[in-house]
């Protein structure tokens, strides 16, 4: 059954990433609006201000030690929440947005998670056990707190049945909910590794028809598919909290390290609360984030041997593979190499309000979607693509070009996974020799201020086609023209090199 899910959600992440989001919006909101009915009807029927305090003995009930534990345990189940930050590139103003977003997440989960166990405790109190001080969160319920609380709400027979079921149906959608929620993060984080040099290209590499980076979809679900064979799922729970723990710490410690190596980078957006090192300003956050995470990973692995020894050879393999691919690739092993440059070069800082990006029959360029990126940073949907298609004299506009259709719509779907909502676009069909024409035209349209367009290269020397100099000849504003990664030598790949309105 867990096969058969991953595969549902892999053609569904593979089909499109909206989908996928819309199926997880909806699941959500049903998780919340029952998780909220709980906690109202245990606020009424169960909690218990008097039980609560009895069961709190600091020491006793829990020791110290129980206590230290919980803490870490507890990191461990709030893990997910950081998934939020996934789908930031199709936010409308990422810089106010996803802040706002995460700050009514936590202040959601933390209401929540607060409410339901003191509902739990006022329904299933400590008690003293031959063992020791225990309750029945701990033996009972110990898999399914949720359906604990609702067996003890004092309800009638039937309506506790029916609950039962529904907290059952619950569970399954929350899981359904995190590896989709998995799925979603793949896409983006496979292209962000791919840009970064730190998997194979082919990895990131778009679906013709369907615009998601299908092959990481793929291959993850497969790997994710094989890891369910054996049937170890307590196996997979701390191996993944051994994974999330660690993979937070290193994000807090990167925090901190770019915090001091980059201390005058503009930052739209910083925590609230800093404390001053060394004259760094650190945030707080990162700081006992990281030691708290790192805390909660030692616990993990102090408790679990096994997993101890699988993660670090998981680990060890990880760096073996990077390092290989590194050298083969003829990349710095410890520097950072991005596949674009996203900062046009010999070009004032300006911020553009409508950018105009036409492809013809060259490669995608990202060199080129980047630069209009740039010039965009601060407005929704300010990049316009127009994918120029070309139809032979000898057939009608409309004739049926699958395949071309395809290519011509993929550079749009390409662009769109770099820039987000900023970025618009159509195909557009034309006879040849009509591409300058035509993109002047669209420029008009839409009044860009900005036309980007790539100079691409044959061996040492640049191309300078009918479509670039009719454009340049007859611009109706700015034109900007970058050299295509693709092609160019080192040197060039460099240049931005604009022209003024006439």
């Amino acid at each position: 059954a867990g096969i058969v899910l991953i595969a549902a959600l892999a053609a569904l992440n593979v089909k499109g990433t909206q989908e996928s989001a819309k199926l997880n919006l909806i699941l959500a909101i049903g998780d919340l609006a029952t998780q909220v009915l709980l906690v109202l009807v245990g606020l009424v029927l169960v909690l218990s201000p008097d039980t609560l305090i009895g069961n709190i003995d600091l020491g006793v009930a829990p020791t110290w030690g129980d206590f230290a534990l919980g803490i870490a345990l507890g990191m461990i189940a709030y893990t997910g929440i950081e998934t939020i930050s996934n789908m930031s590139e199709e936010a409308k103003e990422p810089e106010k947005t996803i802040p706002r977003g995460t700050g009514y997440v936590v202040v959601a989960v933390l209401a929540l998670y607060a409410l339901l166990p003191l509902i739990a405790l006022s329904a299933m109190p400590v008690v003293q056990g031959a063992h020791g001080f225990t309750t029945e969160l701990g033996t009972t319920y110990k898999g399914d707190p949720v359906l604990g609380i609702v067996e003890n709400l004092g309800l009638g027979a039937a309506l506790t049945d029916a609950l039962r079921i529904y907290v059952g149906i619950l569970a399954a959608v929350i899981l359904v909910i995190a590896t989709n929620a998995g799925m979603i993060g793949v896409s983006r984080l496979t292209f962000s590794m791919g840009q970064h040099r730190q998997l194979p290209e082919r990895l990131r590499q778009v679906h013709p028809r369907f615009r998601t980076p299908h092959i990481a979809i793929i291959t993850f679900s497969v790997i994710a598919s094989l890891a369910l064979i054996p049937g170890q799922a307590n196996l997979l729970a701390t191996m993944y909290s051994f994974g999330a723990m660690l993979s937070f710490t290193v994000a807090h410690v990167s925090v901190l390290r770019m915090r001091a190596n980059r201390r005058d980078q503009k930052r739209p957006w910083k925590p609230p609360g800093e404390v001053r090192f060394r004259g760094i300003a650190l945030p707080i956050t990162a700081v006992l984030g990281g030691l708290g995470t790192f805390a909660a990973w030692i616990v993990v692995m102090a408790m679990n041997p096994v997993t101890m020894a699988i993660g670090v050879g998981w680990m060890a393999l990880g760096i073996a593979l990077y390092v290989g691919y590194r050298r083969r690739q003829e990349l710095p092993i410890t520097r950072t190499v991005k596949v674009l440059l996203p900062e046009p070069l010999d070009v004032e800082e300006v911020e553009f309000r409508s950018v105009l990006v036409p492809f013809e029959d060259d490669p995608f360029s990202e060199m080129t979607l980047a630069t209009a990126v740039r010039l965009a940073s601060g407005k929704r949907r300010g990049i316009h693509v127009v994918s120029l298609l070309n139809v032979p004299a000898h057939l009608p506009i409309n004739a049926s070009l699958p395949r071309q259709q395809e290519k011509a719509q993929s550079k749009i779907e390409r662009a769109k996974l770099m820039g987000g909502q900023r970025v618009t676009g159509h195909v557009m069909r034309i006879r040849p020799g009509q591409a300058s024409k035509a993109i002047i035209e669209e420029a008009r349209s839409i009044k860009a201020v900005a036309i980007v367009m790539q100079l691409t290269y044959r061996g040492n020397a640049p191309l300078y086609g009918k479509t670039l100099q009719g454009v340049l000849g007859n611009r109706p504003c700015r034109v900007l023209v970058t050299a295509d990664p693709a092609g160019a030598p080192a040197p060039a790949m460099k240049s931005v090199v604009a022209a003024g309105a006439p």
